[in-house]
């Protein structure tokens, strides 16, 4: 495996913000010689990257033949678009690097877990806005995801179905109607979005499943490939839904929510 840690430093950025990568190495044994990629981003309200939403869901990923990295995103004081910057040059990198990592750079997606599923969708509808590429100097395709991947995410600043805690730690001084209007990624999807694959949970009771409705809808209404699971079971959280990523907090293994990463590398499969 090739194991490599890179600081990520862009304006805003904390000192822990960095790139961790989980890559196949090429082997005269094996025909396979590029792989799709996955950039997790934990979730963490962002306040923090949850470690159960990191290293396990990587390796579980390599598991499906690809590669995968993780992003540890600055998270308060850090405000927005510290994060979303952090995003694109993280994707930068796994470009650059393509042919030296064996990557397929047509096949990169973007993974986020609650918190990081904002960030990820924030991705997705902002990597062709002008001023992502003119703050970090990377050209706009570049910065092109082919894919989103969300799990259980914040999306929406609607009050009815909202995680208030992820908006005031993203927007810190400027929390106002204005950027919260921004921050809710519903309004913001179009067909600039790649296609997306999401799971919720129905009994989530801290980020409601209206979160990927509403965004399931936009994008469907924008013509999107959409592919969405939801499980009835499940508190907020789950990552891999197994033992081995259980939390101290709460219960959260659900054996019925398993099956997502067989879907979704299923999904991958034909990206």
């Amino acid at each position: 495996m090739i194991h490599e840690t890179i600081a990520i430093r862009e304006k805003g950025s904390l000192d822990y913000a960095r790139l961790t990568t989980y890559l196949w190495e090429d082997s005269p044994e094996i025909p396979v010689k590029s792989r799709p990629i996955v950039l997790i981003c934990p979730g963490g309200g962002y306040e923090m990257t949850s470690d159960r939403e990191a290293e396990a869901v990587a390796l579980r990923v390599m598991t499906c033949g690809i590669h995968a990295a993780v992003l540890r995103y600055s998270c308060a004081p850090a405000e927005y678009p510290t994060a979303l910057r952090e995003t694109a040059r993280a994707v930068a990198i796994l470009r650059e690097r393509a042919e030296e990592w064996h990557i397929q750079p047509d096949k990169l997606s973007v993974m986020g877990f609650s918190a990081g599923g904002h960030l990820a969708a924030s991705y997705g509808v902002f990597w062709n806005s002008p001023e992502l590429s003119e703050d970090t100097g990377i050209d706009m395709e570049t910065l092109r995801p082919n894919g989103l991947i969300l799990c259980y995410p914040v999306i929406t600043a609607d009050e009815r179905f909202w995680h208030k805690d992820s908006f005031r730690n993203l927007l810190g001084s400027q929390w106002n109607g204005e950027m919260l209007e921004k921050m809710s990624l519903e309004k913001q999807a179009g067909p600039q979005v790649p296609r997306t694959f999401l799971w919720h949970t129905y009994e989530d009771g801290l980020v409601p499943v209206e979160n990927s409705l509403l965004f399931v809808s936009a994008l469907r209404r924008a013509g999107v490939p959409v592919e969405f699971h939801l499980f009835e079971k499940g508190v907020h959280g789950l990552s891999l839904a197994r033992p081995h990523t259980d939390s101290v907090w709460s219960p959260t293994v659900q054996k019925e929510c398993e099956p997502w990463v067989d879907l979704l590398e299923t999904w991958l499969g034909n990206l």
